[in-house]
């Protein structure tokens, strides 16, 4: 509070004033006090985890009585460390990490959505049309720039071999990151690289072209899943109810106010105004969805097995729970049954049985 120049009865009053303030609900370190302190991990300055960040800043999940820090992952391996050992209560990673670990025998549990789609290939300007129709002759001994368990690389792969394409024909030349791929498709060293969201305008900037969005070939492929471990999840449910209820409310707003997601968005992800909006709604080809979609999940798991990605020795369903978004989103329901995005989330679980209502 500044201070002014005031007359004497002025200054009584406003101390009143400040002192009722102060005691009453309005005082943050009071509420702060009431708050239980909960960690997760997101990734490193990424739009893909909005719907995890954007609670934080509008005050979502402090509404639910929880104190979340956020932990920054630099990868997937990091987030997925930081749960395995404890030390956050979720993750946000993309679908490929958390599945390889299932189906190498760690026990992790898929509980929630974070977004969908996100990729696309990129290949120097005038090569576009040699992807528009992608048969086995016109991929035949390609090179295609991926990283590794990138979940559009993934997603690519699986729609070859299910179009019947022998991936075996193509080379999948793994690099250490998007920008290094870029750089690869610029010189020539490769003849197309998918690169996920984050890079896609950096593409563009660099004067490289779009070959195929990869949900194009295959729609609403899932990325970036809400994951805890078996032994947090049961021993702290109730938290998790109250974090996805928390998402959920994101989702509303990021549905309902671009201007408000983009101020509190900006807080965490450190990019121009004009980029942010352009990952988040204009560009486009992407899902920022909290649905768990338990039957994406099956899905992608089987594209992973039928491309030599997994074993496909873990029952995936024993590592999905949709109970917990079930339980917040009716809950919401509940306290506003007429609330649009919240009714929206209810009729696509409902008709795609992505969650069992």
């Amino acid at each position: 509070m500044k201070k002014h120049v005031l007359k004497s009865a002025g200054i009584v009053m406003l101390t009143i004033f400040s002192v009722v303030m102060l005691s009453g609900c309005g005082s943050p370190t009071a509420d702060k006090k009431n708050l239980k302190k909960v960690e997760i991990a997101v990734g490193n300055n990424s739009v893909a985890h909005t719907l995890a960040i954007l609670p934080k800043y509008a005050g979502y999940y402090e509404e639910e009585g929880l104190d979340v820090k956020i932990n920054i992952a630099n990868s997937n391996a990091d987030g997925l460390s930081a749960l395995i050992s404890g030390k956050v209560l979720e993750t946000g990673a993309g679908a490929t990490a958390p599945l390889n670990l299932i189906d190498e025998g760690t026990d992790l549990v898929l509980i929630g959505g974070l977004m969908t789609q996100g990729a696309a290939m990129f290949t120097q300007p005038g090569r576009e049309n040699e992807w528009q129709n992608i048969t086995a002759e016109s991929v035949q001994g390609k090179k295609i720039g991926v990283t590794r368990a990138q979940s559009g690389d993934i997603a690519f792969r699986e729609a070859l071999a299910r179009q019947g394409i022998d991936l075996k024909s193509i080379q999948f030349v793994e690099l250490g990151d998007c920008p290094t791929i870029i750089e690869a498709v610029k010189k020539g060293t490769i003849d197309a690289g998918i690169v996920f969201m984050t890079f896609r305008e950096t593409a563009e900037a660099q004067g490289l072209k779009v070959a195929k969005h990869i949900d194009d070939v295959s729609p609403e492929f899932i990325c970036c899943r809400a994951t805890t471990t078996r032994e947090a999840l049961n021993a702290h449910r109730a938290d998790f109810v109250k974090l996805a209820r928390a998402q959920i409310k994101a989702y509303r707003l990021y549905r309902t106010d671009q201007d408000k997601t983009i101020e509190y968005v900006k807080n965490f992800v450190e990019i121009d105004d004009k980029v942010l909006r352009s990952q988040l709604y204009t560009y486009g080809h992407l899902g920022l969805d909290p649905n768990p979609a338990k039957s994406k999940i099956e899905d992608f798991y089987e594209g992973m097995k039928l491309i030599g990605y997994a074993k496909g020795t873990a029952n995936v369903d024993d590592h999905i729970d949709t109970s917990i978004f079930k339980e917040a989103l009716d809950s919401l329901l509940a306290e506003e049954p007429n609330d649009p995005s919240f009714l929206e989330l209810k009729q696509k679980s409902n008709e795609t049985g992505q969650v069992t209502i």
